[in-house]
């Protein structure tokens, strides 16, 4: 009696179905994370570009950028839209990268400044001259006020060795100082009798000048960054009408611009 043939399943075996179904699964799986991620390369370069052109060569120990999400760039580059989109979202990303670096110098510049006021504010109680010499902070600038008695006799605009003193002492501070520094001048309201100034203009201009040549030629601090004016007697910041508010109004303002 021949013996009985057993049934032959026909096609692969059944775990290799599942096998096959899970294997192109996971390759349509992951050619979708390949598109998703696909990097826009000109785009990236000129981001770069942007960053590279504009960065700040910091320091090791300058931390400066804080955790307020102002400095984050968060960058999409999955493609869609039209080109006029994309062209749009090119422009946006390129804004924000400019806009870390502004705001990165910004408080780079800020730290700066805060560090020579509070240099400023230490040689000024150092040397007990708090009554000749103050530190004022507005929102645009930091002024520093000199009393003329402290620098400059009367009718003369050659520093005194005492205010030369402490003019060093600032310039110290300002060492680390890029922004506009403004020197101003300031008399009171008697008139000159003197052969060498005819006028409060020219005496106010001759001191504020001076000031500026000593900081820019003896503490070589950079020329670039100062302006010297001369106010005469047409800014005062007491009345003129007492010897004590005529001693205030003597003045030399030096301005740091933020």
């Amino acid at each position: 009696m021949p013996r009985r043939k057993e049934p032959v399943e026909e096609g692969a075996p059944k775990w290799m179905s599942t096998y096959g179904d899970l294997v192109t699964n996971l390759l349509v799986f992951f050619v979708l994370l390949f598109s998703l991620s696909t990097v826009d390369e000109s785009r990236f370069d000129e981001i770069a570009a942007s960053l590279s052109n504009s960065i700040i060569n910091f320091g090791a120990n300058n931390a400066i950028l804080d955790g307020s999400g102002n400095s984050i760039i968060a960058i999409d580059f999955t493609k869609y839209g039209s080109e006029e989109d994309e062209a749009k979202r090119k422009e946006k990303y390129l804004e924000d990268a400019k806009g870390m670096v502004v705001d990165a110098e910004g408080k780079l510049e800020d730290k700066y400044i805060d560090d020579a006021k509070n240099d400023i504010r230490d040689v000024i109680e150092e040397h007990g001259i708090s009554d000749k010499v103050q530190v004022i902070e507005e929102k645009d600038f930091v002024m520093i006020r000199l009393e003329q008695e402290l620098f400059f006799d009367s009718g003369s605009a050659d520093i005194r060795d005492e205010g030369k003193a402490v003019l060093s002492y600032i310039a110290q501070a300002l060492k680390g100082i890029n922004n506009e520094i403004l020197v101003s001048g300031h008399t009171d309201n008697i008139p000159q009798v003197n052969k060498n100034y005819a006028t409060n203009w020219e005496l106010s201009t001759a001191r504020a000048t001076n000031v500026v040549r000593y900081l820019v030629e003896v503490e070589e601090l950079n020329p670039a960054l100062f302006t010297a004016t001369g106010n005469g007697e047409f800014k005062p910041v007491a009345s003129n009408d007492t010897a004590e508010g005529r001693q205030k109004n003597r003045r030399i303002e030096i301005k740091l611009l933020k």
